[in-house]
């Protein structure tokens, strides 16, 4: 009986030190947060490169072509997730698609009168591209007034941007009366079907919570992305141009939809 009542009495004791510091750590220590958000929107183009006279040796003498390209405005879709160790400040990946197609012009300079060049740049200047380019990155974001119905944020993002189209290769194509089929002008060519280049994100917007645990986000961004330009013209057309790496300035606007879960008062998430 005397053990049973020091038992009863121990439990007690340890129970009742015990639970402060239980509670005092539920209240510090549990306020960490994991948000996933997917997003959509639109992303503005840039003007890119240009390489003007560029001979083309299909005839002689050589008609010249006036050569443009830009980076296309497109659409953009983003998958993510933050882990917020705290109030303020978190930790992001995301992958987002930025879609870097191209949209290049051509001008006819000078014409030995060849029907088939006259075709060739026209191709060129109707052919727009399509891409599917992924930037890959990771970094840190801000928020201010997290509790709160609206939260203000600031983001920084570095990673890479995986793209599946050369802004270098330039063809056009005629029809060879002759032979009856489609032929293939080369006027700049490349050793790369795809690159891998840096990016650099900076984005700010604000989230507006929908219901527990849901939020809407608004975020404008400047997307700073490694891309391949022509630097001149060639003196035969057929080969790799001198070329190199730029960052553009490529701005986004998105709306998002976030997914919230916290944990709080000892619970997982």
């Amino acid at each position: 009986m005397r053990i049973r009542r020091l038992l009863l009495v121990l439990t007690a004791l340890i129970g009742s030190g015990a639970s402060p510091a239980i509670v005092s750590a539920q209240a510090t220590g549990d306020q960490s947060s994991l948000v996933f958000t997917i997003s959509l929107g639109a992303v503005g183009g840039s003007r890119l490169w240009s390489a003007s006279p560029q001979a083309v040796q299909f005839v002689n003498p050589a008609d010249t072509f006036a050569l443009g390209r830009r980076i296309r405005s497109t659409l953009a879709v983003g998958f993510g997730g933050a882990y917020f160790p705290g109030e303020n400040v978190g930790f992001t990946l995301e992958g987002f698609l930025i879609g870097l197609g191209f949209d290049t012009s051509c001008r006819h300079l000078f014409s030995s009168g060849a029907s088939e060049m006259a075709d060739a740049c026209q191709s060129i200047q109707s052919k727009g591209g399509a891409a599917t380019s992924v930037i890959l990155s990771g970094g840190s974001i801000f928020r201010f007034n997290s509790r709160k119905l609206f939260s203000p944020y600031g983001r920084v993002n570095a990673g890479l941007v995986f793209s599946n189209r050369s802004s270098l290769r330039t063809t056009g194509q005629f029809v060879n009366n002759s032979l009856g089929e489609i032929q293939e002008v080369f006027v700049y060519t490349d050793d790369h079907s795809s690159r891998v280049d840096p990016a650099l994100a900076l984005g700010v917007g604000f989230t507006a919570a929908v219901a527990k645990g849901y939020n809407i986000r608004w975020e404008v961004r400047d997307n700073i992305v490694g891309v391949q330009r022509v630097t001149s013209t060639i003196p035969v057309a057929g080969s790799v141009p001198p070329h190199e790496r730029v960052f553009k300035h490529l701005f986004s606007l998105t709306v998002g939809f976030d997914v919230v879960l916290e944990r709080r008062r000892g619970r997982r998430y």
